[in-house]
């Protein structure tokens, strides 16, 4: 039975920490999708943990590609896509998951460092517009092409702090509503996903909730697979018609 990305080529930022980037590439993996995960070049990370990510995505008979990129240099994530298309295709589908840095010690906009408000928006718009900007002309050109953007639930009622990473997410499902109007008609969708609050899980539940679909449901919080799944249904065929949407994943608390 073919599985729903069969063939496909999917880029996720951000993908290698212990969050929704490592299950939404995990999820694709299990569709079926090629997968290019990223880190920031400015960030530390370990290689044997990427290398165990990186083999357990090929174990869905999938190929797998692992590029380092600051999402906020357009001259990087040039690089990036460039080397997806090389080594394994044209990316189709797009999932900007990298983000900033939540800080609510920020409550006082006066007593908020430039350099900090500057970084987080710089992950947050300007690296979504490098990306998107780099996939569009293939997916244009194939007349298919998916793009989910990572925002954040009710980010435009949000009434507290932290306000650099608020404004971010607010931008990123308003750059996903207006571009999902303009590329009407070209077989591209552009979609946002709004997560709740999201703890962090280990690398074997990872594993297990993107094998075992379900399994984890009844959880008193939300799981990066939540997300994933959600992530992952937008990038199918029969999403073809889901466009400009938000769509919060918070669930309700349980008793």
């Amino acid at each position: 039975m073919p599985r729903s990305l069969e063939g496909r080529v999917a880029l996720v930022t951000g993908s290698t920490g212990r969050g929704m980037g490592r299950s939404t590439a995990l999820t694709f993996a299990r569709e079926g999708a090629d997968v290019v995960l990223n880190y920031g070049s400015n960030r530390r990370t370990r290689e044997p943990e990427n290398r165990r990510l990186l083999q357990a995505i090929e174990g869905f008979g999938v190929r797998s590609l692992l590029v380092p990129a600051n999402t906020a240099d357009g001259d990087e994530v040039r690089e990036m896509f460039a080397r997806a298309k090389a080594e394994l295709g044209p990316v189709d589908i797009l999932v900007n998951n990298a983000g900033g840095l939540w800080a609510p010690e920020h409550a006082d906009l006066a007593k908020v460092e430039d350099a900090f408000w500057q970084r987080v928006l710089r992950v947050e718009i300007e690296g979504m517009f490098h990306t998107i900007k780099a996939a569009l002309p293939d997916m244009r050109k194939k007349r298919w092409g998916r793009i989910v953007n990572i925002g954040m639930e009710r980010s435009e009622e949000f009434m507290e702090p932290p306000y650099d990473y608020a404004v971010g997410k607010i931008a990123r499902h308003g750059l996903t509503r207006i571009l999902s109007e303009v590329e009407i008609g070209k077989g591209i969708t552009l979609n946002a996903v709004a997560p709740g609050y999201i703890p962090w899980i280990s690398f074997r539940d990872a594993l297990d909730m993107v094998h075992h679909r379900g399994r984890w449901a009844g959880r008193r919080h939300g799981t990066p697979q939540d997300v994933a799944e959600v992530v992952a249904w937008l990038c199918t065929e029969e999403a073809r018609y889901v466009k400009g949407a938000v769509i919060p994943v918070h669930g309700a608390p349980m008793d």
